[in-house]
């Protein structure tokens, strides 16, 4: 199923969970469409990653991911370090310390903290990221998931962790990284097996028009049918969903899909200011819509019932608000407050409002305006905090600077 792995066998971890007694051993989390598959497809999943990603405490560099596991050096001052696999292991007991209690095990974003904190902490087994230089869909750059770790994110309980230093922050974006593709291949096999009919509402719906035309089918023939089919492609299908995953990391790096403006940023002057005011404000952009007439974050879309992606009929939420790819409920930006996730420069905030922001209802206006139209509205957006919107920022805070040489930092 995996042409090449290191395993790494991690005795010792349960010591992170110290207190009264035994921990139990700590487990990788099943995603939700993983859950609803059959107890048999769940266990093809179970045992696809356990093979190729093994468990928190005996962990599996599958060489097939492009992930700087650590090559060994037998000169190496820590004797840990002159095994291969290193960098994965110490990027694991980083995320243990640092960012277990909020993110969880699995990357889940369900930790022991997490229930208390608003907004929610990240789920990275989707794949999506809000806070990126990439465009669409891309995954984020390594560049992007240092710049968070070291600055945090302002206005979360997400904390700069830059006081670990470059190299154990470079081990925890691996292992984010790491954590992010095993649960992408998770939830690419589940899918698949769904599709096959083999979640458990579909399995026994199937079975009940079967035993209608004919009563000598069973539920556990039915089962084995489809699971049959399944197993006779299995180990291609493992491989094409981690071929899949490998692609979409290897593009988040592809210089091509980063967002760089085509034009000089228009001059921060009180007609740009009006300028984007007025795209702010239309019917046509409806950005006052979700962020409010004056910037607030109470626009009349915060008062909206949102639908449930993915409900069959469909449906809405029993209660109101903003949602997000997770089914939290989110509040637009309050713009006047001056406080943004993913930076502050003219650059964070065109990027933006020319992609949006992944798995939010934060649309992308790359498509429909200008170049010079979108730095209208930066220009507006960031005068917001200072002035009624209508006159220019003070001098250095939203001024005319030139574009960077680059877009990551």
């Amino acid at each position: 199923m995996r042409s090449s792995s290191l395993s790494l066998s991690l005795c010792g971890l349960t010591l992170l969970f110290a207190g009264c007694g035994q921990p139990p051993e700590p487990k990788f989390s099943l995603n939700a469409k993983t859950a609803a598959l059959t107890p048999a497809a769940q266990q093809l999943v179970t045992e696809a990653l356990i093979e190729n990603f093994g468990t928190p405490n005996n962990l599996v560099a599958w060489q097939e991911l492009p992930i700087d596991y650590g090559k060994g050096s037998p000169t190496a001052a820590e004797a840990h370090r002159q095994a291969d696999g290193w960098r994965l292991k110490e990027g694991r007991d980083l995320y243990m310390v640092h960012c277990l209690h909020c993110h969880g095990v699995a990357g889940d974003g369900n930790g022991t903290t997490a229930r208390f904190l608003n907004p929610r902490p990240r789920d990275y087994r989707q794949g999506k990221y809000k806070f990126k230089s990439t465009a669409g869909g891309n995954r984020p750059t390594h560049a992007d998931l240092t710049r968070i770790l070291e600055e945090g994110i302002p206005g979360t309980y997400m904390p700069s962790f830059a006081l670990l230093g470059q190299e154990q922050v470079g081990l925890l974006v691996d292992y984010v990284r790491w954590l992010s593709m095993r649960g992408e291949i998770e939830e690419g096999l589940a899918v698949e097996l769904a599709q096959v009919g083999l979640k458990t509402a579909d399995l026994e719906r199937t079975y009940r028009e079967k035993r209608a035309d004919d009563k000598s089918v069973t539920l556990d023939s039915v089962r084995d049918e489809l699971l049959a089919e399944v197993k006779s492609s299995w180990t291609d299908t493992v491989a094409e969903k981690a071929k899949d995953v490998v692609d979409f990391w290897t593009e988040a790096n592809n210089p091509e899909n980063l967002v760089i403006p085509q034009s000089k940023r228009v001059v921060a002057d009180a007609e740009s200011i009006a300028r984007g005011r007025a795209l702010y404000l239309s019917k046509e952009n409806k950005c006052s819509d979700c962020h409010g007439p004056a910037g607030r974050g109470d626009g009349p879309q915060t008062e909206q019932f949102a639908a449930i992606d993915g409900a069959s009929p469909a449906r809405n939420y029993d209660e109101p608000g903003l949602r997000d790819a997770w089914g939290n409920v989110i509040m637009p930006r309050n713009l006047t407050r001056g406080v943004y996730r993913f930076g502050r420069r003219p650059l964070d905030i065109y990027r933006r409002v020319h992609q949006g922001i992944n798995g939010t209802p934060m649309p992308g206006f790359g498509k429909t305006l200008k170049d010079e139209q979108i730095w209208d509205i930066v220009n507006y957006v960031l005068s917001i905090p200072y002035q009624d919107g209508t006159a220019p920022a003070p001098e250095g805070v939203a001024g005319g600077e030139t574009l960077p040489e680059t877009a990551s930092r």
